[in-house]
């Protein structure tokens, strides 16, 4: 992120630069100067498309207009350029006062053990798109060291790039994808980054917060779900020969994971009959600030209650309650099917989870599934983890860490990442033990910089 980096201090020399001539006289002939402004609001404004939406940058995009704006507004003396002292100082002190939050929530440097060698691409065609694996690691016939099947989040596909490489760094092989027209962004082959449309993070944000309560926004989160169990049922039984071995039975033991929409279909997936028996290899899986949106249904409209004796006014009047009632959102309840009995799966949600006078709503899906299904399951929260601590935000967007915090009161964990990677590593080392496939080589289990709340089913001896 040295680029953003760069990109900001140019922004605050181009539109300091110019408020300096009135101060400097080796600045006043420099009429060229003016013009610096306008490049500076033009660079603010790409940041946006090329380095996702940062609202740490609005500040600074807010005042690059006004400055812009005030500079080119003619005098009663008909100059546009010279300007008092006194009147260049409080432009000085916006342009200061947009740079702080600017720089104080800028992408944070990740310290690695080594410089990690990138990911190894491979890419697939499907009737669906094109399709580009990532292979953190190497794989090895018969090799005791397990893969990890990551589906990318909806909320940014390449937000977990960190955790991949603290997985690799733990002694696994992750491998994710990146599939073209439905990621954000789209990753091809030489690493390149390919943005689907400027609106539609924004519009997979407002699933992801509104899914689990209104009807338009669950059916569309039910299409991501479908979307994420069509990469899952077209990739899984390719994996092998994607990755150069005989047959998917000579792969290493398999962790399926995934973020969201594709940790729901995962859930699902791995509660179907017959699942486990044509992927012999696959062990459980993991899903991540998933919230089941399958599980919920559109509610009846209201329908008021009007008794046989109702007078007719009286009843016209109820009549036109129940449609004005009727006239806002379509709401959701949660009454759709939970994910059945199969595989084990470990349900990794925020720390907000645990607050029930504050974010437990979101989750109740996942509750209802840990406490009232059949199935082995473990609720799992890094008590200080907010919705989107599990991805690479805290170092890539610090700002939304503190706008999106986990339990207030817990233990507030120095690195996040590393914390998802090992919970995620410790889930897998467990069910290796649990079905005898560790041996001397494996991964083994790590202690998290957090604090970890934990609620089992069926699956005793976690973490």
């Amino acid at each position: 992120m040295k680029e953003i980096w760069a990109a900001e201090a140019i922004v605050v020399v181009f539109l300091v630069l110019p408020l300096f001539r009135p101060f400097f006289k080796a600045l006043r002939p420099l009429d060229g100067l003016e013009w610096l402004p306008l490049i500076a609001l033009c660079i603010t404004a790409a940041i946006f498309p090329a380095y996702g939406f940062r609202p740490e940058c609005l500040p600074m995009l807010f005042a690059a207009l006004v400055v812009n704006v005030a500079r080119f507004i003619p005098r009663r003396d008909g100059s546009r350029h010279s300007r008092p002292p006194l009147l260049t100082a409080p432009w000085l002190v916006l342009v200061a006062a947009a740079a702080i939050p600017m720089f104080a929530f800028s992408p944070r440097a990740y310290a690695a053990s080594e410089e990690p060698p990138p990911p190894r691409a491979l890419s697939i065609a499907s009737a669906e798109g094109e399709y580009v694996l990532r292979v953190y690691g190497s794989v090895r016939p018969g090799s005791v060291s397990p893969i990890i099947f990551l589906v990318p989040p909806e909320l940014g596909s390449a937000s977990a790039d960190l955790v991949c490489r603290e997985l690799r760094e733990n002694g696994f092989t992750v491998v994710t994808y990146s599939r073209r027209d439905f990621d954000i962004p789209h990753i091809g082959e030489a690493g390149n980054r390919r943005t689907v449309s400027p609106f539609a993070l924004p519009g997979r944000w407002h699933i992801f917060r509104q899914a689990a309560d209104r009807y338009s926004a669950n059916e569309r989160g039910k299409a991501l779900e479908a979307q994420r169990r069509s990469d899952i049922e077209y990739l899984l039984p390719r994996l092998h020969v994607m990755l150069g071995v005989t047959s998917h039975g000579d792969l290493p033991p398999l962790l399926l994971a995934g973020y969201g929409a594709g940790g729901s279909a995962l859930a699902y997936l791995a509660g179907e009959p017959g699942f486990a028996s044509r992927y012999g290899r696959v062990m459980g899986a993991a899903a991540i600030e998933s919230r089941l949106w399958s599980a919920y249904q559109r509610k009846d409209p209201y329908v008021p209650d009007i008794p046989p004796s109702t007078g007719m006014i009286r009843r016209q009047a109820l009549l036109i309650g129940g449609r004005l009632r009727n006239m806002g959102p379509q709401r959701v309840i949660r009454t759709g099917p939970l994910p059945g009995t199969g595989l084990p799966v470990m349900y990794l949600v925020s720390g907000r989870a645990l607050d029930a006078s504050r974010g437990q709503k979101p989750y109740q899906a996942v509750y209802e599934a840990m406490r009232s299904g059949s199935g082995p399951a473990i609720l799992a929260a890094i008590e200080s983890a907010g919705p989107l601590d599990y991805q690479d935000y805290p170092y890539t967007h610090p700002l939304y860490s503190l706008l999106m915090p986990g339990l207030r009161s817990a233990k507030k964990s120095d690195n996040p990442v590393s914390d998802t990677a090992v919970v995620i590593g410790n889930f897998t080392v467990y069910l290796l033990e649990r079905t005898r496939q560790a041996e001397i080589g494996s991964p083994s289990r790590r202690a998290i910089d957090g604090s970890l709340a934990v609620e089992s089913k069926g699956l005793p001896g976690f973490p």
